[in-house]
């Protein structure tokens, strides 16, 4: 039977891909960002430092201002009826994604998700007086998601054989490879399509647990 189903956040269960590019386009940073992503994606800086400089250009901005920004960012299709029945059958959800932890503790309070794992921003003060402060802890670094759900299996006693992964670029790949069935969702690269059991193309998340019923009944019996 199936116990854990884990989703990356971005381009999975929300429609922007790119949560960073998406604020930064919502707060006018996007240019200033470019002079070092193109350096944090290929790893001429470490992935911490580039969270920290990209991140760190929002400094001062009201964290009720970035959460309505979030929010405006549309689920995909299915994403709440998929989670809503997979915790009707007793699986736990979880979360893990490079993007942002404010972002994804929304989406877990609103899902009923848990556990969720992602990139910590800091902020100065409380409540909707909260503003980015600079500081940052990058909890899944880009590349570093099998790691993260090793983890998180071994806390849960959950096995992989036990486990559904669900993405869409190659980051998810770690995911994949300790899931018995791989989802790729609107997947960004054939790489990720090919590693996959199962492929949403078109981003619609209704189709998912009938394919999975296919795929592996063991997991999803009727």
């Amino acid at each position: 039977m199936l116990k854990l189903a884990v989703f990356d956040l971005d381009g999975t269960l929300k429609a922007e891909r790119d949560p960073y590019v998406y604020l930064h386009r919502r707060l006018g940073t996007l240019e200033a960002a470019d002079a070092f992503t193109a350096k944090g994606l290929s790893g001429e800086l470490p992935y911490e430092e580039w969270l920290r400089l990209d991140t760190g250009l929002w400094t001062g901005q009201p964290r009720a201002l970035l959460m309505d920004h979030l929010a405006q960012n549309p689920y995909l299709p299915g994403a709440r009826e998929t989670v809503a029945a997979l915790r009707a059958r007793g699986v736990t959800v979880a979360i893990i994604s490079s993007g942002l932890l404010l972002h994804a503790q929304m989406v877990a309070e609103e899902l009923g998700i848990g556990p969720v794992l992602a990139n910590e921003i800091g902020f100065d003060g409380q409540g909707d007086e909260a503003r980015v402060n600079g500081h940052v802890t990058a909890h899944v670094a880009y590349g570093g998601k099998q790691a993260v759900l090793g983890r998180l299996q071994a806390e849960l006693g959950v096995t992989p054989a036990e486990t559904l992964a669900a993405g869409d670029t190659r980051s998810d790949l770690g995911l994949f490879s300790l899931a018995a069935v791989a989802v790729a969702v609107q997947p960004e690269h054939p790489d990720v399509a090919d590693a996959a059991h199962i492929v949403l193309a078109d981003g619609d998340l209704y189709p998912l647990l009938g394919r999975l019923q296919q795929v592996a009944p063991q997991l999803w019996p009727t």
